[in-house]
This record gives C-alpha cells, structure tokens and sequence, in this order.
C-alpha cells in the first residue's frame, strides 16, 4: 500500500523544483534566520509565505502549533489556508490571520494576565457612543466632533505619539477611563494590550517564545508602528536579540500606499536596523504583466529614493502594448474609455478589463459614457455615482422642488442633516399623510404644526424645513437649486462631522461633482436656448438609470481608484487622469513623501495590467463647476519616451473609433486617422509646461485656420461661440477670444473649427 505521507512530500519536492524560480527557493528553503522577502508585484508573494509554512511542516517536522502567519486581511488570510490545505490535504494546519483577530486570540488564552479577565470589544459603532456621549457630557458639541476625536485617539494608538490638541488629549484621557471602567477594549487596544503585555510581563513573554518559533508576516509595507513593535517583541529578548527560529516578512515598499491609514513605509526599507541579522531576497520576476508594462513601471518607479531597488522583468514578452492619449475633455475621456471597453468585449469576451481613478468623483463622466455606450460596468470597492448618499441626498431634495408629494425622498432627508426629527416623527408624519392622501408632504408638515401634533424644537425644525423649499417651483435652474440646498444646510459641514476625514472629503468632492454633472447636461445643445430647469435634469438622470445594464449577466467593466485596485489584476487597465492635483493630489504636490507615495500609487496601477495599458490625461477639466487648463502629470514624463502617445483632442467619434481598432485589434495595415488639423502621432509635451502660457502640443505647423473678428465657430469642449479678438504670437500661430455665452476664452486657433 502506497504511504499517502510519500506522495505528498514528492508532489511538495516536483512543486519546489519546477514552479518555485531560484529567488523563491531560496525563501522557502531557509529554516532558520530572519528574512526580507522583496516581492515585487505580480512575482507570487502569496506563494511563497504558503510554501514556505508548507516546507516547515512537511521537510523540517515542524508542528504547525509552533507557526504563525499574519496577514492584513481575511481574504488574504483564507487564500493561504486554502493553498496550505492543498498542498497538505488533511493536516492540522497552522494559524493564519490578521494582526487583530491573532492579538484578540492571545488575550483570550492569557486574560489571567490582564487587568480584567471578563472584558468586551466595542465596535465603531459602540465607540462612536461613548465619545458622543463624554462631547455631550462636557457641553463640547461646537467645539469638536465624534469623527475628530476617533480619529485623534486611533491615530495616536497607531502612532505610540502624543496627541498635541490639549482638549483632545483631555477627552481623550476621559474615554479612556470610562472605557477601562465599563471593561472594554476598542479595536486598537487589542494590538496596544498584546505589546503591554510582551513589554511588562516576562512570563507571558517566555511562554509564548517557546510555543511560537516560526513568524511569517505578508504585506509587511503595510504595517504601522505599533506593529512593527509588535514583532520586535515576538521575536526578540529583553536584551533585543533575536530568540526564536525564524521570522519571515514579505513586502514591496514600491507598493506602500497606506500611510492615511497609518501605515508607515520605513518599517521594510529600514527593516535591517532593527534586524541586523536579516538576510534580504529581492524576487524580481513578474508572472502577470508583458515586459513592456514592467519597463513603463521600472521607469517611474526609479525616481522614488526611498526604497530597496529592484528591476521588475518578466518572460512574457509583447509590443506596442501601452498607449498615451491626450483629450480635449473629461468628456472626451469618457467616450474612449467607452470605446475601448465595447471593442474589447466583444473581441475579448471573457478577459478583464478595468478602469482606475485617483479619486471617487472621476467616475461620473465616465459613468455616463458607458451608459450612453449600453456598457456594463461595476463599480469596485465603491458605489455607482447616482447610487451614493450623499447624492441621493441632493437629488432628493431636488425631487420634493418638483414633486412635493414624493414620500421617499421627503422621508430622506427630512432629519438630513440632522434636526431632531428622528424615526418616532418620520412614522407619524406617514401615518398623517394615508389619513390625507390628496395634501402634498409640505402640506403635511403645515397641518402638523397648525394642530400641534409637534411642538418646541421639533416645531422649529419643522418650519424652517419648509422654508427651505419657499418659492421654488420645477422652472427654477438646477444649478441654482443645487448650490442653495448645499449652502443652506451646510452639507459640507455636515459630511466633515459625520464621517472621517479621507470619507467626507471623497463625498465632498462627490458633490462638487455633481455640479459639474449639471453643468455638463445644462451645456447639452437642447438646453442651449433657455435655462436647464430642476425638472430636466433630474430627467436625465432618471434616463441615465434606466438604461444601465444589469452587469451580472454580461462580460462588464469594472471601475476603481487606485487604492481599490491593490491586489487585483486585470488584462487590460486603463489609467485615467494623469494630471497634475488629480495625480498626484492636491495635497502632494510640494512634500517630497507625498510625492512619492502619489509615484507609488500609479505604479501600482500599472502593474495591474497583464495585455495592455491605455494612460489618459485631459487639456481642460470641469473641477467642481469650474472649467481649468489641466497640467499634464508630471508622472507622465517620467514615463518611457518609447510609449506611443497622442493628442486626440480634436478627434471626432469616427477617429477615436478606428485608432483604437487598430492598437486593439492589431492591424498595422491601417491608416491612423488625422485630426482636423495635423498632430503628430508622438505627444510632445514642452518644458513649459507648467507655466501659464497655453501649449501647443504640436511641433508640425498646423494646417491654416480661416478665421475672422465675430465669426461663429465651434470647440470641442466649450461648445458654439463667437470670436471677439484675434491674435498672432509668432509665425503661423494664432489665439483667438472666443466668446461662450457669458464666459471668454482665449483659445488657440488650432482647436476651433469653422461653422
């Protein structure tokens, strides 16, 4: 009879041997010692931490009791199980988990050691109770918020620093007290009880070092302070030697984009100071992306200095993989990304395909594009545009303006934001209106006050919500109607207290967004003539809903930011917004770390890719209502000269359509298409280009404009105007001033066409 135990160790030694490269051996191979793994993206991180716990166990008789691997996230952590199971069918298998669930286990194996045996976990919910309740208790509600004083007291766990707001500290001294009081541990404190225990009780310490003698840690750029001191004690002896048998972390500091979060990239690039026995491996070989995608990463990468370097390459190989493509608009944007995206499903059913963003509020445009293009999408790691509350919000409140009956949208946000009206009051005020159904919800509220069914303060909150809509009718501008509500109630004031600080900024920019989305409609050409009403758009969007596409059922696109998109992989990645204060942000651009974690967040993005790499950057952008000159990225010229790349500005859907058939469907036999004045195929951006000046992206002299003092002409971003002045700077260049209805620009005559 066959001794199962054999098999599985030759199928372990045929893996090793013939899917591990030399890098990778090496990494599992090693029983003893501390190890830096630098795994660069897409080189299989994953399997080398499972075969190396693999190898412990089934070549050095390790006992899995004595293995433990943290992970950063449960996903993370149930792939690894899995792969060991696999390898091992049958085994007890080691423990595997996040820094939390493993530190809540070892309280609870050694809650003899801690001040209260029996104690309770709050959750954010929980948390956020008791510090309103300490606000509250202090008469502080004006001075500061529940989402600012979690974020201080998380920030200054993770960070083992001082909060420097005395009141905050106070407060935070406070919450601490009754927390300790009512038995209770807050997330944090399951890391910061497990390092006091480790640092001040020599029994627990000895006693877990001798259970535990193999660590493995995944994602280890990811790790803040309290965990890196965390593993310091796991490993380490009074005197700061290291004392088990080993310890493995596996990370890529070029992927360290976490440090909101409190992440902390020093943790892996300075890992030998605290190590200094540690022996590195660097596993540069990408199994996901062509080497082309890896050359374009390599190239930006290169110009981060606070890293381990490394070279990414890979065996599949590839050509004309990557293009550039300058835009007139984030329009314009849009309806290539839809283009790309249909001629890639239909040639392509079943493969990937994703697009990334830097931030939330880019996806509208693009939204609407595949709408328009019956595209399917999902939204990853998000919501759909129109589907986010903070939208939903405002569009319920435009939808009472025109339609004072509708109960849903009444019931919304008749307490948003919060004016004591709570449910008790929402269900009274519905049990009223079935006994009046023909009174519309104003109506209601009036005869609630007239009758006195509410009285003191909910009877001025009453009032003054009705007040709100006075003198509005469906005839009234959208734009008007949308900015008065968010003044009015403060929305954005309300977004910052209620939610954390990177959230209320993401809604924030969401509403802005939505300006620009009714800026966008209003520019329509059958809004031209009059004003675009409340009433017409939230017609449109109600025609923009109707016609998405159920994407489960079909091949789709999946749309993301940037930091969604870690860990995932796609076989062709389209990189929007490539400009200056989108990527890298507004607030990266003048401190050299920022900048870099901004450089790191892109070169992530692109080593999402497997095929193909569209990169896309628009000349003018509405920002929050406001039409600006975009600055190209100045990521973007740190990229390969050897990319192909392009200004489509002046391209019509016809040229857009036959330059991505020919990349997408690879046919060299095709003619590229030629704007309505002569670009060269090769971008050029000029050394000017973050000065004021506009650019002209052209090197070719462009074909001649017949243009003349009060002639009609047409843009493609701006629309129908009319020229007001003309001038030549320099031989065959020409500006004109073109008016757009109440706005004037002084554009070149390069990107106007006669009428």
């Amino acid at each position: 009879m066959t001794d199962p135990f054999v098999n599985i160790e030759a199928e372990f030694k045929k893996f090793f041997d013939t899917q591990l490269n030399p890098e990778q051996q090496q990494a599992v191979a090693e029983k003893d010692g501390v190890l830096l793994v630098c795994a660069g993206a897409g080189s299989g991180k994953t399997r080398v931490i499972t075969a190396r716990m693999t190898n412990l166990m089934l070549m050095h008789h390790v006992t899995p009791y004595s293995i433990v691997a943290l992970t950063f996230t449960n996903k993370a952590a149930r792939e690894m199980k899995e792969r060991i199971a696999h390898f091992l069918p049958g085994y007890q298998l080691p423990y595997v988990g996040t820094f939390h669930s493993y530190c809540l286990r070892l309280l609870k194996v050694y809650r003899h050691h801690l001040a209260h045996t029996d104690f309770s976990i709050l959750d954010e919910d929980d948390k956020e109770k008791m510090l309103k309740s300490i606000i509250n208790k202090y008469g502080l509600v004006k001075k500061v918020t529940v989402k600012a004083l979690a974020g201080a007291i998380s920030q200054h766990k993770n960070s083992l620093m001082g909060i420097s707001d005395p009141l905050l500290e106070e407060l935070c001294n406070v919450y601490e007290r009754e927390k300790t009081n009512a038995h209770c541990l807050d997330f944090d404190d399951l890391l910061l009880e497990v390092l006091k225990l480790f640092r001040t009780n020599a029994e627990f310490k000895k006693d877990f070092q001798q259970k535990v003698r193999h660590v493995l840690v995944d994602e280890y750029q990811d790790t803040n302070v309290v965990q890196h001191a965390l593993l310091q004690q796991i490993t380490q002896d009074e005197k700061q030697q290291f004392c088990i048998d080993s310890l493995c972390v596996v990370g890529d500091e070029d992927q360290s984009i976490y440090s909101w979060r409190g992440a902390t990239i020093q943790n892996i690039v300075y890992f030998k100071r605290d190590f200094p026995q540690t022996t590195t491996i660097t596993i540069a070989q990408n199994y996901r992306s062509v080497q082309p995608i890896l050359d374009t990463a390599n190239a930006l990468i290169d110009h981060n200095s606070t890293r381990n370097p490394k070279k990414l390459w890979s065996a599949k190989k590839g050509t004309d993989r990557i293009r550039r493509i300058q835009c007139a608009s984030s329009y314009q944007e849009g309806d290539i990304v839809a283009q790309l995206a249909s001629t890639h499903i239909k040639k392509n059913s079943g493969q990937s395909i994703a697009v990334l963003y830097r931030s939330h509020y880019q996806s509208r445009a693009l939204e609407e594009a595949l709408i328009r293009g019956s595209i399917p999408y999902k939204i990853i790691g998000g919501v759909k545009f129109y589907d986010r509350q903070e939208i939903k919000d405002l569009l319920a409140y435009m939808r009472l303006v025109v339609n004072p009956f509708d109960r849903i949208s009444l019931s919304r946000i008749i307490n948003v934001p919060s004016r004591g009206l709570g449910d008790k009051f929402i269900e009274q005020l519905m049990q009223l209106w079935d006994q009046q159904p023909f009174l519309n919800g104003f109506q209601i509220l009036q005869h609630m006050l007239t009758e006195k069914t509410v009285s003191g303060i909910k009877a001025e909150s009453v009032r003054s919500f009705i007040n709100l809509f006075y003198g509005f009718t469906r005839e009234d501008g959208a734009q008007k109607v949308a900015e008065y509500f968010i003044e009015k109630n403060t929305y954005f004031e309300y977004l910052k207290e209620h939610f954390a600080q990177e959230d209320a900024q993401a809604k924030i920019g969401n509403v802005k967004e939505l300006l620009n989305a009714i800026a966008a409609f209003s520019r329509q050409e059958q809004h031209a003539a009059g004003t675009f009403t409340v009433e017409q758009f939230l017609e449109e969007v109600a025609l923009l809903q109707e016609h998405i596409i159920d994407e489960t059922t079909h091949d789709y696109i999946s749309l993301m930011t940037l930091h969604a998109a870690k860990g995932l992989e796609f076989d062709t990645v389209i990189l929007t917004g490539l400009e200056e204060n989108i990527l890298p942000s507004t607030q990266a651009t003048f401190a050299q770390e920022s900048v870099e974690e901004e450089r790191r967040l892109l070169y992530v993005g692109i080593t999402r890719a497997r095929e193909r790499l569209l990169l896309t950057h628009v000349r003018y952008r509405y920002i929050f209502g406001t039409m600006t000159d975009q600055r190209t990225s100045r990521f973007v010229h740190e990229l390969p000269e050897s990319i192909d790349a392009i200004d489509c500005s002046q391209w019509n859907t016809s040229n857009i359509h036959d330059y991505i058939r020919e990349w997408y469907l690879e046919k060299p036999s095709y003619k590229r298409p030629t704007p309505v004045h002569a670009v060269k195929p090769k971008l050029i951006i000029p050394e000017s280009v973050f000065s004021d000046e506009p650019e002209n992206i052209s090197q070719e002299v462009p074909e001649p404009v017949h243009l003349r003092v009060n002639q009609r002409v047409r843009h493609a971003t701006y629309g129908i105007g009319t020229i007001k002045d003309l001038e030549e700077r320099g031989q065959d260049t020409l500006f004109a001033t073109v008016q757009f209805g109440t706005k004037s620009k002084k554009i070149s005559a390069n990107f106007l066409s006669e009428l």
